[in-house]
């Protein structure tokens, strides 16, 4: 059975405006920019789009809106998990309502929980839509998914999982203990190759909100068997995490959306715009990556 969800799906960035409010023509922008691209899926929400920075009634309208500029153009995977059950299910059924094709959700995080309560939690995500639910494991929850509670949501009808735990062997681990029918995606392009060699379908990425080519590209190239030249550009991909990784990753991004000539926004406070010297030092060093100028990989 051919996956919906394959290829290059992107982390939207969220942008706002100086008073905090989101930018809407600049989301329109970059999502226009990311689909002429040729990006194969979206994933609005997530932790890169500040997801958890905005309130319940701020995502709902932003999925509204993603979905809007979509038209139907690609497959649109709705992240609906907040820290709350309740949340999560309004969320989620908000998601169903629009249409989209998935909701993904990370696990309840900040408060302790057992395993026991978080499959509760994922069992009343599912009971509450028809549509088809993901797992969402992220290093950044602190909340690790394990093999065995994976084994438990397949069982509930849990049909994929994003995998940001960044542990190759851990995602090994993961995709041993589902069916093949099971669509687990690998959730960082640093890891893409690795991923897709042992059979996974997809990759998301942060990185495509500013740098759609190469990662479209890595995938392209996988794909015709050409890995000798794809592995070339998994690297390069290595290199610009580790350049990004400069300041806050997040913020970064921002600014490099900009560097490609996008009117876009900023992040949302906590988080700053970087400082203009150290935009102009990451400006340089993505210049020698050869990132700035066709073909841009």
């Amino acid at each position: 059975m051919e996956q919906k969800f394959q290829g290059v799906i992107a982390v939207v960035l969220t942008p706002f405006n100086e008073d905090d409010k989101i930018d809407y023509s600049a989301l329109e922008r970059l999502i226009e920019f990311m689909l002429s691209k040729g990006i194969h899926g979206l994933f609005p929400c997530g932790s890169f789009s500040l997801g958890p920075l905005m309130s319940p009634e701020e995502r709902k309208k932003v999925l509204e809106f993603t979905v809007k500029v979509n038209r139907n153009r690609v497959p649109i995977i709705a992240q609906i998990g907040a820290i709350n059950t309740q949340t999560t299910v309004e969320l989620a059924r908000h998601a169903q309502s629009l249409g989209v094709d998935a909701i993904a959700s990370i696990p309840p995080f900040y408060i302790p929980t057992d395993e026991e309560a978080t499959y509760a939690h994922f069992k009343e995500i599912i009971e509450a839509i028809d549509i088809p639910a993901y797992a969402y494991n992220n290093l950044w929850t602190g909340r690790i998914i394990s093999p065995g509670l994976l084994k438990s949501l397949v069982k509930l009808g849990y049909q994929g999982m994003k995998d940001a735990g960044e542990d190759i062997q851990l995602h090994f681990d993961y995709l041993r203990s589902v069916p093949s029918s099971f669509n687990l995606l690998m959730g960082t392009e640093t890891l893409a190759i690795p991923a897709l060699s042992i059979g996974v379908k997809g990759f998301t990425s942060g990185t495509v909100n500013a740098f759609p080519e190469i990662n479209v590209e890595l995938y392209r190239l996988f794909k015709e068997g050409k890995l000798e030249q794809a592995a070339k550009l998994q690297l390069k991909i290595s290199k610009l995490v580790n350049i990004l990784s400069t300041g806050p990753v997040i913020s970064t991004m921002y600014a490099c959306v900009k560097l490609r000539g996008l009117k876009f926004g900023q992040p949302r406070k906590p988080l700053r715009p970087i400082s203009s010297e150290l935009q102009e030092k990451i400006k340089d060093e993505i210049s020698q990556l050869g990132l700035l100028e066709e073909p841009y990989y």
